[in-house]
């Protein structure tokens, strides 16, 4: 019994004595003295071990400093863009009638100077009856008047006004018949007709919307960019929804008002017109566009000393996720001074963002806070074995 007491006596005492420090610990088999990119296995040759040794074996001490990553939503910097007809023309009636007949269909391919639309005009058929008669009124005037000037019945003022009527008569009559030529819709360009806004039957007056043509021939997009690396005459590649087309930069403008946003990540975003040569019609006009410079996944600042380069030459961050080191591939977007720069990527929320370690971090390695009792005759902090001290000014993470 008093041995017992005893024991239990120095096993209070010394627990008293002892002093307690966290570090993370990293599981020995994700993380060995290699780079961070490579995974050494344990060696079978070595001779075995009790699970205590073992266990001492497969952890390091590593020291880590992280901060918590403030995701930007990506939808803060998108807006819609899509291909556009280079031209894009709305037919209206001329004259004022009685639709005919419809010649096309939605969706159709025309010629130029096909007929589209025929009008039944009444007014217009009136019109030019009118301007012929008119013409031969005048005219019958005119040589009448000419006779009488020639035997010095009128003044020669009275032939020059018969002539002016004439005159006038004429461009009535031009006037009447080109309203019987817009009787007939006809397309201006080759074309695909994108709307019909009128049926055989329909009454309409000069300037109803009958028909939307497009030319389609060649498309347009106005895509976000770094206009330090985009310059005008230059063939760009464009990502679009199923593919990846070639585009030449027709110009460069100031941002608009529903890109301002990019501003925040980079300075020098600038929207480029560029122009997609489309006579084998393999793009549709409405096709979904994708700019390089417009983040689709979520946005965080970070030191530049945290960002590395991977094997396939892309970069990336490490982060503490569920208490595992993750590799995540990020784009670079813009910097933020000379020591940060904004990256987009897979990045959640509850990430954690590794800024320092003591020594490389392997993808996949496991991390835990690792208690490690100081020693007080020696006033050092006991570590696993083969390792070093721990520095007792470095801040715990």
């Amino acid at each position: 019994m008093k041995r017992r007491s005893f024991l239990r006596g120095s096993l209070s005492k010394s627990t008293l004595i002892a002093s307690l420090f966290v570090f993370f610990v990293m599981e020995a088999s994700f993380l060995r003295a290699q780079p961070a990119s490579t995974v050494k296995p344990a060696s079978t040759s070595q001779p075995k071990q009790t699970a205590n040794q073992s266990d001492e074996a497969e952890t390091v001490q590593v020291m880590i400093k992280k901060d918590a990553v403030h995701l930007i939503p990506p939808e803060k910097f998108q807006a819609p863009i899509s291909l556009q007809p280079i031209q894009l023309l709305e037919i209206r009636a001329r004259v004022s009638g009685v639709v005919k007949n419809v010649r096309v269909k939605l969706g159709g391919s025309v010629r130029a100077q096909e007929e589209l639309i025929q009008i039944e005009s009444e007014r217009a058929r009136m019109n030019l009856d009118y301007a012929k008669a008119t013409l031969k009124a005048a005219t019958l005037k005119k040589e009448l008047i000419a006779r009488e000037v020639s035997a010095g019945k009128q003044a020669q003022v009275a032939l020059d006004l018969a002539e002016a009527e004439i005159d006038v008569a004429k461009a009535r009559l031009d006037l009447a018949q080109l309203d019987i030529k817009n009787t007939s819709v006809r397309a201006v360009f080759s074309g695909q007709i994108k709307g019909i806004k009128t049926t055989p039957g329909a009454i309409v007056n000069k300037g109803d919307l009958l028909l939307v043509l497009v030319d389609t021939t060649k498309l347009l997009a106005r895509v976000p960019v770094n206009r330090e690396d985009v310059k005008v005459g230059e063939t760009i590649e464009v990502k679009l929804d199923n593919q990846v087309a070639k585009a030449k930069v027709q110009s460069m403008l100031s941002l608009e008002g529903k890109w301002q946003a990019l501003r925040q990540i980079l300075d020098t975003a600038a929207i480029a017109v560029v122009e997609f040569d489309n006579r084998d019609g393999n793009l549709k006009e409405g096709q979904t566009a994708y700019s390089p410079i417009v983040p689709r996944q979520p946005v965080i600042e970070v030191p530049n000393l945290s960002l590395r380069n991977s094997e396939k030459g892309s970069r990336i961050i490490q982060v503490v996720r569920d208490s595992m080191v993750r590799d995540i591939e990020v784009q670079l977007l813009g910097p933020i001074g000379e020591d940060r720069s904004y990256v987009t990527g897979p990045i959640q929320a509850g990430d954690e963002l590794i800024t320092e370690s003591s020594q490389s971090l392997a993808d996949g390695a496991l991390i835990r806070p690792a208690t490690v009792i100081a020693n007080p005759k020696s006033n050092k902090a006991t570590t696993t074995p083969g390792q070093s001290a721990p520095n007792r000014n470095a801040t715990p993470f």
